[in-house]
């Protein structure tokens, strides 16, 4: 079922529900209004009946006249009995009920009784004359009031059943209006495609639920595209650099198949498939490795890192290496806490993202002295200056890609694996890379704590 639908009939149910509450009300009040105003009817009568038949001897003409003139309209099938103290009838007007002493008694004590008599309504009074105390009683279906309640009845129900109608109707355009903006959405979704992933939904003007749906999807559908853009230049990167040694060994052996030759040339061919295979096996283990890092952190604990202390042991390292590089390391602004320096995480994998940014910083600037200053800025900051060849602006958005690597980093070993590992490791461990470059001068990378 539709949300439209559902939402119309769970509108009409609860009206409903309302409605039924409210008309079962009115017609309860209704009830005991008029039965209210029958017994009201019923007293009088029983007053105007012993008046007429007790007091005609002591009012005057006139008086009396107006009060039989009220006595002779009578309420249909209306009943009178008039008793004295005896219990015996001194007035019977069309049927002498049997009535029981214990009522005429209750008349007595209370002077003024309601009570139903074979299911109609009756009324006791207890009339003082100067000939004797009598009880009056008067009883008599009330049947215009039947007649009122059914009539209120049919009304009560045919508006009941006529406002549920209208109600659903009225829910059904109400509902159609305020699913209007994401029928909208939807069919906007349905025209997007893997193709057109750069479409965006539109967005309404009243920042209400459906905007934010919207503007939610429109994040998503950003997140979607880049993650295609970056998929197609993984695709086209990783062609580019397997063909590259397949290319290599297949152009060797197909040389080498062309005739026959010493074992010394066949020697040097197979040295240099195996080149060219152990270049495709790094590229492997680099993609794997890449792999492995987009999930989380490996299964070892991860502990507090004390950052200045790594930084130092790789400056050791790499002072020791061939050709050595020279890591010039600088502190700014370090906390008196040393434990602010300290990180949580895997120190095999944090040592090896930034033995990455200083591998390339050396590679690229033929062993110039690299700068590292570590500082706080309210938060652990590591900055890696080198004085390489640099990066050109239009390539600076894609070196964390998978194999990426730009034109003139083609002369240079690599295979354009170590950067985007090196932001899966930092990203793991709550770091933020970014870079700056100016071609010809070199790059900064910058390194910011969470």
């Amino acid at each position: 079922m539709k949300i439209r639908h559902r939402l119309s009939l769970q509108f009409a149910l609860i009206c409903g529900v309302l409605l039924l509450a409210i008309f079962s009300l009115v017609y309860f009040l209704s009830s005991h209004y008029i039965d209210s105003a029958f017994f009201g009817q019923l007293q009088d009568r029983a007053l105007i009946t012993a008046q007429v038949y007790l007091e005609k001897d002591e009012l005057a003409k006139r008086k009396f006249q107006e009060i039989q003139k009220k006595y002779l309209n009578a309420i249909p099938n209306e009943v009178s009995n008039i008793y004295d103290d005896q219990d015996n009838a001194v007035f019977i007007d069309n049927t002498h009920y049997n009535w029981k002493p214990t009522l005429l008694d209750n008349i007595r004590r209370d002077r003024l009784f309601y009570f139903m008599a074979n299911g109609q309504p009756a009324v006791g009074i207890y009339y003082t004359d100067n000939q004797g105390n009598y009880v009056v009683i008067v009883t008599a279906p009330d049947l215009v009031g039947k007649r009122q309640l059914h009539s209120l009845l049919v009304i009560l129900a045919c508006t009941f059943a006529l406002s549920l109608l209208l109600i659903f109707f009225a829910g059904q355009w109400f509902a159609a209006r305020a699913l209007m903006p994401i029928a909208s959405i939807n069919r906007q979704v349905q025209r997007i495609r893997s193709t057109n992933l750069h479409h965006r939904v539109r967005r309404g003007r009243n920042n209400d639920e459906v905007d934010e749906l919207a503007s939610n999807f429109n994040e998503l559908l950003a997140h979607l595209e880049a993650a295609f853009n970056t998929q197609r230049s993984f695709v086209s990167n990783a062609s580019h650099e397997l063909r590259t040694p397949l290319t290599t060994i297949i152009g060797e052996i197909e040389v080498t198949l062309q005739k026959t030759r010493d074992p010394q040339a066949y020697l040097e061919t197979l040295h240099s498939v195996l080149d060219e295979s152990v270049k495709l096996k790094n590229i492997t283990d680099g993609l794997l490795q890449l792999t492995k890092t987009d999930f989380s952190l490996p299964g070892v604990a991860p502990y507090f890192i004390r950052v200045d202390e790594l930084l130092m042991e790789l400056q050791t390292e790499f002072s020791t290496e061939k050709p050595p590089g020279i890591v010039l390391l600088h502190f700014e602004n370090l906390p008196e806490d040393p434990e602010a320096l300290s990180v949580m995480g895997n120190e095999a994998l944090m040592k090896l993202a930034f033995q990455n940014i200083l591998k390339n910083a050396f590679k690229f600037s033929h062993y110039k002295p690299v700068t590292v200053t570590l500082r706080m800025a309210p938060q652990l900051h590591i900055e890696i200056k080198d004085q390489g060849i640099g990066i050109a602006p239009e390539d600076l958005k894609n070196i964390f890609l998978p194999l990426f690597r730009a034109p003139n980093a083609y002369a240079f070993d690599g295979y354009g694996i170590g950067l985007a590992l090196t932001q899966k490791i930092l990203e793991l461990h709550g770091a933020k890379i970014s870079v700056e470059s100016v071609q010809g001068e070199g790059s900064t990378f910058h390194v910011q704590f969470k």
